[in-house]
């Protein structure tokens, strides 16, 4: 599984070489040829537009990288969430002021290919692109091919879990022996018997939240056989699969036994033990509670009868300037990132490894989620058309009036289907 072997050659002298040799021949060769940590007014400067601060793993990538002197130096720009990243990205484009690279969500590949302009490695450096995605998991490569084009690295993936406050679940006397494949039918069967044995508890308040956002609704669906929007790129949510999935989805919170609040108030719940199971990205993993209240963690749950079919969130590296050299220097920065050392330093944002370097799981609490990435896992919806980035925020309105009873799933899901088939023709 593991392909980390580099073989190397004597360097030449460094003055025998330009920086253009040097970045098209690929600089991770040269990598000796230089004074570690020393920019120069020459070396090519590049920005990616990222969702991390200074404060995260990334930013250690980025040091780690300029550190070693090859002629790029790299800065991380934070830009915000997705949406906003995608949205600053888009006026930048319009004002010729692209990002050199950008981390970008899975959710917006149609967008950024299409409308954005991501790059296809393959043809800035066919040779360098297929090295590089080497060091990835085969069976990733096609949540990076958007229109036959290899637009990124499958950079950073999490699924969502299933996430367990061991006290309360101890004090409503449930075994913390959990199910290897934990279904909807023992999830609500044991948020039932939490809410009936702690009524009148300190600290709970409810026994479940399934994350009221467009991802975990969507893990439904495909659970019960049907997608939001099929592999031939076509709204399906009328189908009765769909309606099988939603149902499933909104009932704990139509029988009571999930208050619908944002992920962050919900995160907020679990963390103070007033909420008893969450499902939500396997990224929390590194936060949530580890004391007298630690949490325990089970893969997310199926639906009974049904097949498992879960889905992935996260993002891709991508390169978006247009300019040769610029794309040649970009090529050398991902050829950092897929680098079993650049891979260590990542895996401690804590998520999925993407990669096929060994790197340990960054604690217990991942190993749901590392076990449903070994199942296979497919993207979150990848929203298509000129407006797709307006996509996600009109279905996540259209769960929250589902969970709400402000609609029927029906009727919800018929009037979703047709606002979206609107926004996406475009």
């Amino acid at each position: 599984m593991v392909k980390d072997s580099i073989t190397t050659t004597k360097d030449p002298p460094m003055t025998q070489f330009s920086r253009r040799a040097i970045l098209a021949t690929g600089a991770a060769a040269f990598a000796t040829s230089f004074l570690p940590g020393r920019a120069r007014a020459s070396d090519v400067r590049l920005t990616v537009s990222s969702i991390w601060g200074a404060d995260k793993p990334f930013q250690k990538v980025v040091d780690a990288f300029n550190a070693k002197g090859l002629g790029v130096q790299v800065e991380n720009r934070f830009d915000g969430d997705y949406e906003a990243a995608t949205a600053k990205a888009l006026a930048g484009i319009a004002a010729g002021k692209a990002p050199d690279l950008m981390v970008t969500g899975w959710k917006f590949g149609y967008f950024a290919r299409r409308t954005l302009g991501a790059r296809d490695l393959r043809q800035i450096d066919e040779a360098r692109a297929a090295a590089i995605m080497e060091n990835f998991r085969p069976s990733l490569v096609p949540l990076v091919t958007i229109d036959q084009a290899l637009i990124g690295l499958p950079w950073a993936m999490s699924t969502p879990i299933t996430f367990i406050n061991s006290q309360l679940w101890a004090e409503a006397g449930l075994s913390p022996d959990l199910p290897e494949n934990p279904d909807t039918d023992w999830l609500y069967d044991a948020g039932r018997k939490l809410d009936a044995a702690l009524k009148g508890h300190a600290t709970y308040r409810s026994a479940l939240a399934l994350s009221n956002n467009e991802w975990t609704s969507q893990s439904f669906i495909q659970n019960a056989g049907g997608f939001i929007i099929d592999p031939e790129g076509r709204l399906a949510l009328e189908s009765d699969a769909a309606r099988a999935g939603m149902e499933a989805f909104c009932a704990p919170a139509h029988e009571g036994l999930w208050l619908p609040v944002s992920g962050k108030e919900q995160d907020a719940a679990f963390e103070a033990g007033a909420l008893a199971i969450c499902t939500t990205s396997s990224t929390r993993a590194v936060s949530f509670p580890q004391g007298p209240a630690k949490a325990i963690t089970a893969k997310f749950p199926g639906l009974a009868g049904h097949a498992r079919n879960m889905n992935s969130g996260g993002n891709f590296l991508a390169v978006y300037t247009q300019e040769a050299e610029r794309a040649q220097a970009a090529l050398s920065f991902l050829e950092f990132c897929a680098s079993k050392e650049g891979q260590m330093i990542w895996s401690e944002v804590g998520y999925l490894n993407t990669s096929t370097h060994e790197i340990p799981l960054i604690n217990a609490f991942m190993a749901p989620a590392e076990a449903q990435l070994q199942d296979g896992l497919s993207a979150e919806t990848i929203w298509p058309g000129k407006r797709g980035l307006e996509g996600q925020g009109i279905w996540r309105n259209w769960v929250t009036r589902m969970l709400t009873k402000e609609v029927s799933v029906a009727e919800g899901l018929k009037q979703a289907s047709a606002e979206l088939a609107l926004v996406l023709a475009d």
